[in-house]
């Protein structure tokens, strides 16, 4: 199915287990009193944490009001958001609004991404606002605000001190893409004795760092694995590739 880019709602942070097209129909008829003429495209990616979906809204005024009604809402508990179609927000486009971005810390775990975004709104209008999610849709404390203009990020970073915002605010730097193909948390390892178990890869290798998994396999021609190092909370994405570094 194949949609144009005039009036798509993106739908993001889906949950694996617990999303079908019917139910994000159910909740758009719901909480914004719509039904859809096409059912929601769900996007199936395993390789990724959540699912993201799309849907085609025709009326201009019906678009907006589930634009509005769908920016933060849940499926079955879980915390999701929605945004419009916008090419500023695509991988390939980010660079021209990286001075309307900005990184947030220290984000307390229950603080919702919608209380996070009534925070900043007073600084300038929000174009997008993401709490980064573990796996189990728990906050990991950290997220990005992304301002319809620079003007309204730098009015933030100036004032959140001020204001005594209970979060750090920074402007977002995006890292060189270059940079990123070269971090990597995972080792690989060979040439060690073949009697050794995981637990021995683990004390060996835990003196470079909190290990999150190890692999072990013994073929005919010996035993390789790969360990795999990452911060215990989840919360700081350089620790991996540090420790493995």
């Amino acid at each position: 199915m194949q949609f144009d880019k005039q009036n798509i709602l993106y739908l993001y942070d889906l949950p694996k287990d617990e999303t079908t097209s019917v139910q994000l129909a159910d909740i758009l008829k719901t909480q914004a009193g719509i039904e859809l003429e096409v059912p929601p495209q769900i996007r199936r990616e395993i390789t990724r944490p959540f699912y993201s979906a799309m849907l085609k809204i025709n009326d201009n005024e019906k678009f907006k009001t589930a634009c509005e009604k769908l920016r933060y809402f849940e499926v079955k508990g879980k915390p999701c958001r929605a945004l419009p179609f916008d090419k500023d927000l695509l991988g390939s486009n980010k660079q021209k609004i990286t001075d309307q971005n900005l990184f947030v810390r220290k984000v307390p775990e229950d603080v919702s991404a919608k209380e996070l975004e009534e925070k900043f709104e007073k600084y300038g209008d929000v174009k997008s606002l993401k709490i980064s999610l573990n796996p189990n849709h728990t906050s990991r404390g950290y997220g990005f605000v992304c301002f319809q203009t620079p003007e309204g990020a730098q009015k933030a970073i100036q004032q959140a001190e001020d204001d005594k915002l209970p979060f750090e605010v920074a402007k977002y730097q995006p890292k060189d893409r270059r940079e990123m193909r070269r971090a990597f948390n995972n080792i690989y390892v060979k040439n060690f004795p073949t009697t050794w178990t995981e637990e021995d890869l683990k004390k060996h290798f835990s003196k470079f760092g909190n290990i999150t998994s190890v692999y072990l396999k013994t073929e005919e021609k010996g035993a390789f694995a790969f360990v795999c190092f990452g911060d215990k909370d989840n919360k700081d994405r350089e620790y991996g590739p540090k420790a493995a570094m």
